[in-house]
């Protein structure tokens, strides 16, 4: 019989439900209660204090950015204050998400398996099971709401992305927002993406009016907010450290950024996807990113060759990239504006801060592209190359062709949604002065679970068996501190299943299967591949046919690990959900 993990998946009781014993209003007073103060002994409530020396720890999510996207990982694109952070610090090329938003936001903030913690996929509905309750169960207590436990403050602005659309109107409870979660003070929105130029805010509990500034950008907004907090967190309290949690509304669509940032890059992209992610390829093994003698595997199923299309189609599908280039630039920026505060405050050296993306390149446009929205949108080629100038501003809400997915992604097949390296691989470094001596790549297996018990373990903090009297799920994750101190410590784990709308995949020990599941079809007939990746690091070598028992070994494992994090039973994507990944599994069927 399947089973469930404790705490992750009882049906709340209500309130006036639960039974109490009673107690009585000085029950656990440690002194004296007499008539009067003379005759009581006062007993003050204790005060948790970090240890001495405990860093400042700062997490920065980027949005849909791919593995190769930041020039440190071989992009074209200048991001210069991201690469001073990874040549200062350490560049993971063996990192993982969850392939989407939720899941992965989830993973990160608790160093639980999203599955386990109720975030199946987007934080949307409850979808009657405890793996898709669309929100983090008590069971999870998230790092914010540890370490605010433990002498810290915990400040956070940008997307959020795990409260329930039923909880985000005026009238919905606020238990799984922000604040609720563990965070002293929060700036930003609630939901999966909004417009960069007039977005949904949110401060605290309460919803704020959308500036109206002509020169307003979101990315922008977002790091006065941080700075601001960090600002009045060490006026008040130089000593006491802080955890600041940024997340950023880029790289997902809309793609919206100045026109100057746009007009940087103008040309650049003229020579095509193909062409693009092949001269990301050789620089990525000339930085010695990937490993020598990578691969790179054949253009995706379904996407077209730059060289098939129409002059006007290479002429606004280059513009859309230009866009993205001058988005992540801009963003890049606003991550320096942020180590610069920290160097200004003498607060750089001890600050722990890790950067990450939550998935790979985003594929939902299609092979044309979303131009006044980036998704469904029904703008033609034409349309878009008569209004290109607008492309970026207010005045649309793009997001860039399929094919440049698999850019952002290189060297990689697929984009976000699938579990191949292509959704779930991407960028992660680290970055603290105080504690990393040995600077440089780590090609350790790690995954997003990791990161807050490395968090944790750094500040001297216990993960709580219990919080607020509820009974916790333990820490999935495991500590990367050794490999952070020294690269040729091994992994501390080395196995990792991931699971979305039915396909699967599972790592271990530099084996990987890979099941890929067609929308309508029993589970049952899924595809599996087999690849072994500690040898071929782009996936491009499916040797399932060459080793059977390895494979049935694997989809066991993958099993056992379902199981045991709470992630069955297998669901598709509700209807609509899923967008051009259910197309692409139709194209890639067709091989």
């Amino acid at each position: 019989m399947l089973t469930t993990l404790a705490g992750a998946s009882a049906t709340p009781t209500l309130r006036s439900q639960q039974q109490c014993n009673g107690t009585t209003p000085t029950a656990g007073f440690a002194g004296k209660i007499g008539r009067t103060a003379e005759d009581s002994t006062p007993s003050r409530l204790p005060e948790t204090l970090p240890r001495d020396g405990a860093p400042n720890i700062l997490y920065i999510v980027l949005d849909d950015t791919g593995f190769s996207d930041l020039h440190c990982y071989g992009s074209e694109v200048s991001t210069p204050h991201i690469d001073a952070l990874a040549s200062g610090g350490v560049l993971f090329n063996n990192f993982h998400s969850k392939a989407i938003c939720s899941p992965t936001r989830a993973s990160l903030l608790t160093g639980r398996n999203s599955h386990a913690v109720g975030m199946k996929e987007l934080a949307i509905e409850d979808q009657g099971y405890p793996h898709s309750r669309g929100r983090i169960s008590p069971s999870a207590a998230t790092v914010a709401e540890i370490l605010s436990d433990n002498g810290y403050s915990a400040y956070g602005v940008g997307k959020w992305h795990l409260t329930p659309r039923s909880d985000m109107v005026p009238s919905g409870s606020r238990e799984h927002w922000p604040l609720q979660k563990g965070f002293h003070r929060w700036y930003g929105f609630l939901s999966g993406w909004t417009d960069q130029y007039r977005p949904n805010l949110i401060e605290d509990n309460h919803a704020v009016e959308t500036p109206k500034d002509p020169g307003y950008h979101f990315s922008v907004d977002i790091v006065d907010q941080a700075i601001k907090m960090m600002g009045d967190h060490v006026a008040a309290d130089a000593k006491k450290p802080f955890f600041q949690y940024i997340a950023f509304g880029a790289m997902h669509a809309p793609i919206q950024v100045p026109k100057p940032y746009i007009e940087k890059y103008a040309g650049a992209f003229d020579k095509g996807w193909d062409r693009i992610r092949e001269e990301r390829h050789q620089r990525q093994l000339a930085l010695g990113v990937i490993p020598h003698g990578t691969e790179l595997p054949p253009r995706n199923p379904g996407d077209p060759a730059w060289v098939d299309l129409s002059d006007e189609e290479r002429r606004v599908f280059a513009r859309f990239m230009a866009a993205y280039a001058g988005f992540l630039e801009h963003t890049d920026e606003q991550v320096g504006r942020v180590v610069a505060f920290l160097k200004e405050k003498n607060l750089f050296e001890n600050t722990l801060i890790f950067l990450l993306s939550d998935n790979g390149g985003a594929p939902e446009a299609g092979v044309r592209g979303g131009f006044r929205r980036p998704y469904g949108d029904q703008t033609t080629v034409r349309e878009m190359a008569a209004a290109l100038d607008e492309l970026g501003s207010a005045a649309t809400q793009p997001l860039y062709p399929r094919p440049w997915a698999m850019v952002s992604d290189t060297p990689f097949r697929f984009y976000k949604l699938w579990p191949y390296r292509g959704g779930v691989q991407t960028s992660f470094i680290a970055s603290w002065p105080a504690g990393i001596r040995q600077h440089g790549l780590r090609t350790q297996f790690a995954d997003v679970i990791d990161i807050t018990p490395t968090a944790l373990d750094i500040a001297g903090v216990a993960a709580p068996s219990t919080f607020r009297g509820v009974c916790q799920l333990p820490m999935h994750g495991a500590s990367l501190r050794l490999v952070l101190e020294d690269p040729s410590a091994p992994s501390p784990r080395d196995t990792q299943y991931f699971e979305l709308w039915g396909s699967r995949s599972i790592y271990h020990r530099g084996w990987k299967a890979v099941g890929i599941h067609t929308p309508g079809r029993p589970f049952a007939e899924d595809r599996w591949e087999l690849y072994h990746v500690e040898n071929d690091f782009s996936e491009s070598r499916n040797i399932a046919s060459e080793n059977p028992e390895r494979l049935e070994t694997l989809k066991a494992l993958w099993w056992a690990e379902a199981e045991k994090n709470g992630a069955l039973p297998l669901l598709e994507a509700p209807r609509g959900r899923s967008g051009t990944y259910s197309q692409a599994i139709r194209d890639d069927t067709k091989k």
